[in-house]
């Protein structure tokens, strides 16, 4: 994620979890962060680079661990705070909060990376039609090496072949974001670049059980979501029964500001083809879409919606009608958006109800917002919504625990995209293991049909496929 404006402002909630404090003013015109970067034994760990998220801002470690950063006067002006990120190859990357007030002290503490053990393997290389490799899925394992034409063509970067790729790509992402430059935007932009997996967290409970664990010892829960802390018990998966009726109704909540700019092109042409070929391949199929855009307060808008619709032309054109805009922070009012979207004109009697959430960055927390991801669960849970978060890149462990939250209370799946088809900045590795790795429209493709046919029968879901 490549932000063009630095991140306005998170709310006191979320730096009182970040536990990072600000020492009083250094001058009128300037910030200086500064701070030590070490590893879990208090080594320094010098080379590593500490940057502001959203911002051309950063420095490097010295040989004593130490970052001096320096933040204008201008940036001051327009935000209380910033959203510092630390990472250093063979280490997994640390974000934290810091108010601007005046000077700050933020040190991080940098854990080696579980990936420096693993590689990835690709199978499936055959040829497409339009001349990139047909990705058949990507297995986590040991030791293994990633053929090189096993990669999309359209990636910017090799699959990796030593231990610490995933490492080397994070750090060559960071390097890319502070000089401005961008990944992906020379790119082929049809459909069948963005790779993606799916994790169902219901289905591995005792999985999913550790990482609640390793969010209370983190702190990477300040939503006040109970999910199961104490009892390993999943939520229900279906409050209503099957239908006779083959409809569906497919919404699509996506965040649509400036951050998401290095993935909205490809997002746009990847929805409009889901769109398409679930319409193709399930032609008896009474399927309505509808879409909703959200930004933040004080954008061109905040939320931008399209009712359901059985007309697929109509939200083709809706989707390829907006571009990634402001924003300016880390949190978007996501709460407006769920609950613009939560407000359609979803059916009474269509059983399979489905809404993929494409997002990099959590919600705001404003003060006096009556409807919040709270209610929001809670209404998609009571009519039988489930919720597919999809995340972008910049997303990181406390929205990574939100996302999944999401979808395992309201019987969804988590998706999230990857490194490997070489767009956008880089996506921070899940705490998920065993996890597969394919195209992000035939993966949505498929969960959609499978989801139907759970719950009003009809096709295989191989069959078409």
């Amino acid at each position: 994620m490549l932000a063009t404006s630095v991140r306005r402002s998170v709310v006191g909630a979320v730096f009182a979890f970040f536990g990072v404090s600000a020492t009083p003013l250094l001058s009128q015109s300037q910030t200086v962060i500064t701070g030590t970067v070490r590893d879990e034994r208090s080594a320094a760990v010098s080379g590593a680079t500490v940057s502001v998220r959203g911002t051309a801002i950063g420095a490097t470690t010295n040989e004593a661990g130490s970052y001096r950063l320096v933040v204008p006067g201008d940036v001051r002006e327009r935000t209380d705070s910033l959203m510092l990120l630390a990472r250093r190859v063979g280490y997994e990357p640390v974000t934290r909060g810091v108010m601007i007030s005046g000077s700050a002290s933020v040190d991080f503490v940098l854990k080696a990376s579980t990936l420096m053990l693993e590689s990835v393997v690709v199978t499936g290389t055959a040829t497409s039609g339009r001349g990139r490799p047909e990705l058949s899925g990507k297995e986590r394992s040991r030791g293994a090496p990633v053929p090189r034409d096993a990669v999309p063509t359209s990636a910017k970067e090799a699959s990796p072949s030593s231990p610490a790729s995933f490492a080397d790509r994070s750090a060559s992402r960071a390097d890319a974001s502070r000089v401005g430059g961008r990944r992906g935007g020379g790119q082929d932009q049809r459909p069948g670049v963005l790779t993606a997996a799916s994790w169902d967290d219901a289905e591995h409970w005792s999985q999913y059980s550790r990482f609640l664990r390793r969010a209370r010892e983190n702190s990477w829960n300040p939503w006040g979501l109970d999910v199961g802390q104490g009892r390993a018990q999943p939520v229900r998966r279906d409050v209503r029964q099957r239908s006779q009726r083959r409809a569906l109704d497919v919404g699509f909540l996506v965040d649509a500001t400036g951050s998401m700019g290095d993935e909205m092109k490809y997002l746009q042409s990847e929805l409009t083809e889901i769109v398409r070929r679930v319409r193709a391949v399930e032609p008896d199929l009474d399927i309505r879409v509808s879409v909703v855009f959200y930004r933040d307060r004080g954008d061109d808008f905040v939320t931008k919606s399209l009712p359901f619709t059985r007309r697929v032309e109509t939200a083709v054109s809706f989707i390829a009608g907006t571009s990634a805009d402001g924003g300016g922070d880390y949190p978007e009012d996501m709460n407006a958006g769920l609950q613009a979207m939560m407000r359609q004109n979803w059916s009474r009697d269509a059983v399979p109800q489905m809404l993929f959430l494409v997002a990099d960055a959590p919600p705001q927390q404003y003060r006096g917002t009556d409807y919040t991801y709270h209610e929001a669960i809670q209404d998609a849970a009571a009519a039988g919504i489930a919720i597919y978060p999809v995340a972008a890149s910049g997303v990181d462990k406390p929205t990574e625990f939100l996302f999944r939250a999401m979808a395992v209370m309201t019987g969804g799946k988590y998706v999230f995209l990857t490194d490997d088809s070489g767009v956008g900045e880089s996506h921070e590795e899940p705490d998920i293991s065993g996890y597969t790795v394919e195209r992000l429209n035939d993966l949505m493709v498929r969960e959609i049909r499978s989801y139907v046919a759970a719950r009003v029968g009809g096709r295989k879901v191989a069959e078409a496929r």
